[in-house]
């Protein structure tokens, strides 16, 4: 999950990885097509919509792997219990003439995020699966999980001609997955996740400099500090070994930022949503755990 944005890059990644299945593809390439609806910023008051229809790839080698749980992701260790790996995160861009607090300031671009996260195993358990289920030869048990996830990662923003450093942000993250929730060859997911950052990336969300200060809009400087706080909640289903859908959704809360005060920080309550379409055309017949 993206630690900034409101529905991920990262996040399309994982819900690229839906396979419930014990064995996958080593590789897969095909195509992805999704809608999404989210606050410009954290704790924007204006929306946008975006729509992606992208070409993928996945693959699950043992260190590296591409298209799996995050765009890039470099595993170091991978434990039954525990993970340690550096991965790499995307969020959407944002036109400010589309905001009418922001009208007047720069852009906000592309943002990307790249850092270490390590993954603790908190409790693993299941639930007994339907007569039918088993009847189609699935495990009578389903898996669930729940995870800490430690994430801590390096922010910077792109206009495709520079890149621009914007802090450090450091995010735990409690996430429950349960299969078969709802459907067969289905994945539930639902995670909380408190957010903390540098200065840099307060001031590049609620930073108003001299120049685009206005009466409704006056000075302001941001600290480092407490974000805001995501509850996240998907399901990914399987409608076959080809084409798979999910639909999500994200609360953000924002009560209690650091930087409340500025013009800049509008709501205190925000939602996005996201719905997609995963298409595989090519496979490999080498699978993998």
């Amino acid at each position: 999950m993206s630690l900034l944005s409101t529905i991920s890059l990262a996040n399309q990644g994982s819900a690229l990885s839906v396979d419930v299945t014990e064995d996958k593809p080593l590789w897969e390439a095909g195509l992805f097509s999704a809608a999404f609806r989210g606050p410009i910023y954290p704790a924007a008051e204006d929306y946008q919509n975006k729509f992606l229809p992208v070409p993928f790839l996945i693959y699950r080698g043992d260190v590296i792997r591409i298209g799996d749980e995050s765009i890039v992701k470099a595993v170091a260790v991978e434990k039954e219990t525990f993970k340690l790996d550096v991965s790499i995160g995307g969020a959407f861009n944002a036109d400010s003439d589309e905001s009418k607090i922001r009208d007047g300031m720069p852009d906000l671009d592309f943002m990307f995020e790249i850092g270490p996260e390590a993954s603790f195993l908190l409790s693993d358990f299941g639930t007994a699966s339907n007569s039918d289920s088993v009847a189609k030869g699935k495990p009578a048990v389903d898996k669930a999980e729940l995870w800490l996830n430690l994430q801590l990662r390096s922010v910077f923003s792109t206009d495709f001609e520079r890149i621009n450093h914007r802090g450090y942000v450091f995010q735990p993250e409690f996430a429950f997955t349960l299969d078969n929730l709802f459907f067969d060859d289905s994945r539930f997911f639902l995670s909380v996740a408190p957010t903390f950052t540098t200065d840099k990336t307060q001031q590049y969300f609620y930073d108003v400099q001299e120049q685009y200060a206005r009466p409704d809009r006056p000075f302001y400087e941001s600290d480092a500090g407490y974000l805001g706080s995501k509850v996240s909640i998907a399901n990914r289903v399987m409608i076959n070994p080809e084409l798979m859908i999910f639909v999500g959704a994200q609360l953000g809360f924002w009560h209690g930022a650091e930087n409340k005060n500025s013009a800049l920080y509008q709501d205190e309550f925000t939602y996005a949503i996201a719905l997609g379409v995963k298409w595989t055309l090519f496979s490999s017949e080498e699978k993998v755990k």
